[in-house]
């Protein structure tokens, strides 16, 4: 068959259109803000010395993180507040940083451990999703809902967009076709869901983990040291429930 000049003319239009849709539709670097609900009185039922201070008015903690991420990585952290929390109601909660290595399969978390930074390095703990034909949206997004069982008696749900390349997600969980927009545990103890996604320049640089001269530790080395260190203030299944989601 030959093509005249105005049928190649608009085989190359098509095929541009094509490529085009498909550029849109595939989001590979951007920026997403999570707000993080955390009901305290479930995550800290049975810790004695804090539930005293746990009251219907501030048992639900609102707080916000940042996801930068890029082709070759992510970057999870804590947006301080305008005005700065005081008191210790601000450690009821973690708020670590966490950097996801999309390149070499590593996670990089620095913990917040009572205001004091402790750097943990370790591979990827890949988990198996299932998913489902559920699904919300987040910002103007499609999460389809696939579900983790993190052990037998808790459930890990997250909401994935297809249309966002990078396998990432807020507090470094991957493993879906599509990054994490929206994150719960079963009974709603902690949730975290994507209020604003934008589509930006992302550089390597910007997502990186941060060189540092302390120590860092594998997850197992990490909590071992807490265990010996911190024994009589910590018990066992609560250093567990630290780690697990890493």
């Amino acid at each position: 068959m030959t093509l005249t000049c105005s049928t190649k003319n608009a085989l190359v239009a098509l095929v541009a259109i094509i490529i085009s849709a498909n550029t849109l539709g595939q989001i590979t670097q951007g920026r997403v803000v999570f707000e993080r609900r955390t009901n305290l009185k479930k995550t800290l039922k049975g810790n004695k010395r804090a539930e005293q201070f746990i009251t219907e008015k501030n048992k639900i903690r609102k707080e916000n993180f940042e996801l930068l991420f890029n082709e070759s990585g992510s970057s999870f952290t804590y947006i301080e507040p305008d005005t700065p929390e005081e008191g210790f109601m601000k450690f009821m909660t973690q708020r670590n940083t966490v950097h996801h290595d999309l390149e070499n399969d590593e996670l990089m978390v620095i913990m917040n451990l009572w205001g004091n930074p402790a750097y943990m390095k370790d591979s990827i703990t890949e988990k198996t999703w299932k998913i489902t034909d559920r699904s919300r949206e987040f910002d103007g997004y499609k999460g389809i809902r696939a579900i983790w069982e993190m052990n037998d008696s808790t459930r890990i749900y997250a909401w994935f967009c297809p249309d966002i390349v990078p396998s990432s997600g807020p507090e470094g969980f991957r493993g879906l076709p599509g990054l994490i927009l929206g994150l719960a545990t079963e009974d709603g103890s902690v949730v975290y869901f994507a209020k604003e996604v934008e589509v930006m320049e992302v550089t390597n640089e910007q997502v990186q983990y941060p060189e540092t001269k302390e120590d860092v530790y594998s997850k197992e080395d990490l909590k071992a040291l807490l265990l010996d260190k911190m024994g009589q203030w910590i018990k066992p299944e609560d250093l567990d429930a630290m780690f697990a989601w890493y």
